[in-house]
Formats: structure tokens, sequence, C-alpha cells
């Protein structure tokens, strides 16, 4: 199998759910933005903004602006979980919000692929993000919600995915093994 920097990297990359308090240095931020902004997108509309939240009161407010109310795949959470989960993003000190102007060509790839982007750049300095899907289009479902969603997202954007980033508190020692026979040869 060929090996090389860029597949050893993505190889290594897991969705870690206990970070470090540290700071992130700004400079690695913006190379991680970059990366996104690299990403393919349908047409080359490159329709994504992005929020990058590194305050505690950045947080408070995004917590303060979702719905008060989980969407109906709450049912599928894990017992315990309180909504909006997980309420303290994992600790980590940075929120990344993607949006995308959903007039252009498959707003959602772009979206993804630039998080995908995102979260190889980010193992790649030694950080690591975990994709929060439930701060995503439902964050901001009802009227009420909807009315924050301008301090976060462009007029006229939907979010798509936020995730969060920093320094794990642990590197796993190994991966879960990868599912066998996904693949179709024509």
């Amino acid at each position: 199998m060929i090996e090389n920097a860029v597949l050893t990297n993505m190889k290594s990359r897991f969705c870690c759910r206990s970070f470090k308090s540290d700071a992130v240095e700004r400079e690695k931020l913006e190379a991680i933005l970059e990366a996104g902004k690299y990403a393919a997108s349908g047409h080359n509309a490159q329709g994504w903004h992005f929020t990058v939240i590194t305050t505690e009161e950045g947080k408070a407010e995004l917590l303060a602006a979702v719905c008060p109310e989980p969407p109906e795949f709450k049912k599928l959470a894990p017992p315990g979980a309180t909504w909006p989960f997980p309420a303290d993003f994992f600790g980590a000190p940075v929120v990344i919000m993607i949006s995308y102007d959903p007039k252009c060509p498959w707003p959602d790839c772009g979206a993804y692929m630039a998080a995908a982007n995102m979260m190889n750049a980010a193992q790649s300095l030694g950080l690591s993000i975990c994709p929060l899907t439930v701060y995503s289009k439902d964050v901001f479902r009802t009227e009420e919600t909807a009315a924050n969603k301008g301090k976060f997202i462009p007029e006229g954007y939907q979010l798509y995915l936020s995730m969060v980033l920093g320094y794990p508190k642990v590197t796993p020692d190994h991966k879960a093994p990868r599912r066998e026979n996904v693949e179709t040869w024509l």
C-alpha cells in the first residue's frame, strides 16, 4: 500500500472529545481556515463563511442563541445527554461555524469539503477537531432563535456544521478498525 505524509496524517486524525484549555495560536487558526478556503466547491463557487469563536463570551452567546428545545433526533441521543450537547464544547478553546450561501451549487457539499480540509489541516498542526452536528441547521430552527442567527451567520447563509478545535488532552494509541468491503469496482 502506498504511504506518504498526507495519507499518514489523514489516518491519524480522530474526533477529540476532551480538550486542553490551552489557547490555539492565531497563526495555526489562520492556516486551518486557509485550508478550508482551498476545498472543492460546486462550480468553484466558494460560498462558505467561517465564524471563529475564541472567547468564553462568544461561546456563551452561542449557547444563549440556540433553540431551547431539542430537535426530533434528540431521541437518538445517549441517556443523560442534555440539550444543547455538549454545552461545554468538550472544553475546546475554539468553535468554528461553517455556513454557506444556499444559492451556490451544492452548498452542503462545499461546506463539508471545507470541514474535511480543516480537520486534516488541524491534525497536521498537532490539533484536533470534533464536528458538532447538533450545532448545524437545527440550532436556529425556530422563529425566535432565527433572530439570533445574524450574530453568527451572514445574511442569507445557512449554517451547515460547527466544529470544536484545540489541543487534545489524550491522543488515542490506536484507531478503530476500518470497515471492510466498502468498495465496488466496475
